[in-house]
C-alpha cells in the first residue's frame, strides 16, 4: 500500500492542478478561497499534514472560531438561528468551525493560542475585557448581536431601536397610553438600544412635554433590574416579585426580547390578569416561543440567520482588508402581529419593517 500522500494524490482526488495545490498549501496568492479550502479540507482528511508539519501553519486559514456562551448555544432559539447561518455561510466557503464555550477561568480559545484560526466571530454578550484580550492575538474580529463602546470592533446587530420604536408607536396607534418596558437595562447593549426606541416612541405621545416627561413616564411603568437572571432560570415568583414592585401597572409592556414576554405573560397570569384583556404584552427576536405561548405574541422579527451569513462575510472581507475601518453592519426588522395585543389589524402596512 502506498505510505504517503502527495500533492499529486490531493490534486487527483479534487481534479486540480497540482500547482493549485501547492499554491494551498503554501498560502500563496492564486487560487479563490473556496478552492483553497477545499484543497485543505482534503489535505488534512488524508493525512498529509502529518507528515509535512512545515504546511501546517496553512491550516490557519480555513479554521474560524466561534466564541459563543455555552447555555446560548444549546439551549436559545434566537443564536442557534445564528449559528446556523455562520455554519452554512462558513461551509460555503470552504471554512470549518471550531466551537468554543468561555468562561470565567479560561475565556481564550486554544485554537488561538495554536494559531488554528484565521479569524474570530463571536455571537452574543462578551465583555470588554475579553474583546480586548482576543484583539492581542491580531486576527480579525467580528462580534454578532452584540457590540462595545470600549473596544471598536466589526459587529453584525439588528436594528434594536427602530424594532422597539416601532411596535410602541404601533401600540400607541391601537389605543395604549399606559405602555411600560420590562427589559434588564445591566444586562447587553441590545437590551439599551431597545429601551432607546421604546422612549422615543413614547416622546410622541401627546402629553408628553420633553424628554424629562418621557423618563418619569418610564420609571413610573417600567421594570428595568434582576430581569435576565430570573428568565434564564424560568423564576415566575420573582418576576412577580418584579412586577409588584412596579410603581403602575401599565396598560401594556414591551419587552426586551421574547424570553421576558413569555414569562411576564405567565407571571401576570399566575396574578390574576388576563393578556391581552387586561394587559398588552409584546415581544422581541420571533422565536419559535412566541407562537408557542398563549397567547401567540405579537413581536419584532430577527433575520437570525442572517446575521450569522453577514458575520463570515464580513470576517473574510476583513481577512483581505485589515487596515478599513472599522463597521457596525445594522439589519433591518418586521413587526409580526400576533394575538397579544388588542385593537390589532393583522396587516398594517404603516408599520411593517421594510425587511433587510
Amino acid at each position: 500500500m502506498k505510505s504517503r500522500v502527495t500533492m499529486k494524490d490531493i490534486a487527483q482526488k479534487l481534479h486540480v492542478s497540482i500547482n493549485a495545490v501547492s499554491i494551498a498549501l503554501n498560502d500563496k496568492v492564486g487560487v479563490s478561497t473556496e478552492t483553497r479550502n477545499c484543497i485543505l479540507n482534503e489535505a488534512e482528511a488524508l493525512g498529509y499534514f502529518r507528515i509535512k508539519n512545515k504546511y501546517k501553519k496553512a491550516l490557519m486559514k480555513k479554521n474560524i472560531c466561534l466564541i459563543i456562551q455555552e447555555r446560548y448555544f444549546l439551549k436559545s432559539d434566537f443564536y442557534s438561528k445564528i449559528v446556523l447561518g455562520i455554519e452554512n455561510e462558513a461551509k460555503k466557503y470552504g471554512y470549518e468551525l471550531l466551537i468554543n464555550f468561555p468562561n470565567e477561568q479560561k475565556h481564550i480559545p486554544d485554537c488561538l493560542n495554536e494559531r488554528r484560526a484565521c479569524g474570530v466571530i463571536s455571537v452574543g454578550r462578551i465583555s470588554d475585557k475579553c474583546l480586548y484580550e482576543l484583539k492581542q492575538y491580531k486576527v480579525p474580529i467580528v462580534i454578532v448581536d452584540h457590540t462595545s463602546l470600549s473596544v471598536p470592533t466589526d459587529c453584525i446587530i439588528s436594528n434594536n431601536k427602530q424594532g422597539t420604536y416601532e411596535i410602541t408607536r404601533l401600540m400607541i396607534k391601537n389605543g395604549y397610553k399606559k405602555i411600560g418596558f420590562f427589559g434588564d437595562l445591566d444586562y447587553s447593549m441590545s437590551i439599551k438600544d431597545r429601551f432607546a426606541g421604546y422612549k422615543e416612541a413614547i416622546h410622541t405621545l401627546p402629553f408628553i412635554q420633553d424628554y424629562v416627561d418621557t423618563a418619569r413616564y418610564a420609571l413610573n411603568f417600567s421594570a428595568f433590574k434582576d430581569i435576565e437572571e430570573n428568565i434564564i432560570h424560568h423564576d415566575v415568583d420573582k418576576i412577580i416579585m418584579i412586577v409588584k414592585k412596579i410603581h403602575e401597572i401599565p396598560e401594556a409592556f414591551v419587552c426586551s426580547n421574547d424570553n421576558a414576554a413569555v414569562i411576564l405573560i405567565r407571571a401576570l397570569q399566575k396574578i390574576g390578569y388576563r393578556v391581552p384583556n387586561d394587559i398588552g404584552v409584546v415581544g422581541f427576536d420571533n422565536t419559535t416561543l412566541s407562537t408557542a405561548s398563549f397567547p401567540h405574541l405579537t413581536t419584532v422579527n430577527v433575520y437570525k440567520e442572517a446575521m450569522g451569513k453577514t458575520a463570515v462575510d464580513r470576517l473574510i472581507w476583513r481577512l483581505d482588508h485589515l487596515n478599513e475601518p472599522i463597521k457596525s453592519t445594522v439589519l433591518n426588522v418586521k413587526i409580526v402581529i400576533r394575538d397579544s395585543i388588542n385593537g390589532c389589524v393583522k396587516r398594517s402596512s404603516q408599520f411593517q419593517g421594510s425587511g433587510i
